[in-house]
């Protein structure tokens, strides 16, 4: 099964964005950094619904990364 890739990221309107790697544009956007990783979160979990293994790794410039 293909690998979804989701990452969070403080851009400079310091509101966090999650990205699906491969698309430019941002899916969504929140105030709250953990907000931003429970949707990442979320969107691994529908996209591979057999995977349980999520991952969120602490990242250069406080980005997250959440896949499945």
């Amino acid at each position: 099964m293909e690998q979804s890739i989701y990452t969070v990221q403080q851009r400079d309107d310091t509101r966090w964005h999650v990205y699906e790697a491969g698309f430019a544009r941002s899916l969504a956007s929140f105030g709250l950094k953990e907000d931003a990783v429970e949707y990442a979160r979320d969107l691994a979990r529908w996209r591979s619904p057999a995977e349980t293994d999520l991952e969120v790794v602490e990242m250069k410039r406080r980005r997250e990364h959440a896949g499945a």
